[in-house]
């Protein structure tokens, strides 16, 4: 099987499956992360999918950079 995709390697197939249970993607402003919760509703972004480079200057959207995230109603 051929993949042609931007995802890296270790986001489809996982080496730990119990690390991988950690992470969530979810759309922030249009942009999407990959992101891990610490607290209640505090998360920290472990990865920026996109491929618009102005993204990538958002500090708010850097590896480490703490989010909080509210439920859609």
């Amino acid at each position: 099987m051929i993949l042609y995709t931007l995802v890296p390697y270790e986001n489809i197939f996982p080496l730990d499956a119990e690390e991988f249970s950690k992470h969530s993607v979810v759309n922030v402003n249009g942009v999407q992360l990959i992101v891990e919760q610490n607290k209640n509703m505090e998360w920290t972004v472990v990865q920026l999918l996109s491929s618009n480079p102005s993204d990538y200057l958002n500090e708010s959207y850097q590896p480490g950079a703490k989010i909080t995230l509210r439920p859609n109603l």
